[in-house]
């Protein structure tokens, strides 16, 4: 029996890690929506000018992304895969009639090749002795 030995950098990234970044580019996104309203009112009240309207309609869009790329996280290998320099790799949809290559199995996933493996329970014969550690004597049966 061979045993497979798995890099860390093959494990997804932590969902705290995952969730602390989505966050901080909330934070960053409504803290650029304040900048936008008080840039609006200097530039309407100082220069009268239509950059007020931009910046107003700015502030108006930024709540609208920062939830929907607060929510879009949940893809804990993406942050991994940029790092690497890889770009996502698109899912194909069988169309039917063609046969699709098979996804590689992931580290963290099971062989399934029909056989019970030694560490499942599944028909697993365990031997060994039965011992009856409670006789009321001190001595096993």
């Amino acid at each position: 029996m061979t045993s497979q030995v798995h890099s860390i950098t093959d494990a997804p990234l932590r969902h705290s890690t995952e969730q602390h970044a989505r966050m901080v580019r909330y934070t960053v996104a409504m803290s650029t929506r304040v900048v936008c309203f008080v840039l609006a009112a200097v530039v309407g009240v100082v220069w009268q000018s239509w950059w007020a309207a931009v910046f107003v309609a700015a502030a108006i869009v930024l709540p609208y992304v920062a939830v929907v790329d607060a929510n879009a996280g949940g893809d804990r290998y993406q942050a991994r895969r940029e790092d690497e320099g890889l770009a996502p790799q698109p899912r194909r949809l069988s169309t039917g009639g063609e046969d699709l290559p098979a996804e590689p199995r992931q580290w963290w996933e099971e062989e399934h090749d029909g056989t019970p493996s030694p560490n499942s329970a599944d028909g697993a014969v365990i031997s060994g002795e039965l011992s009856d550690d409670d006789a009321p004597d001190g001595t096993q049966s």
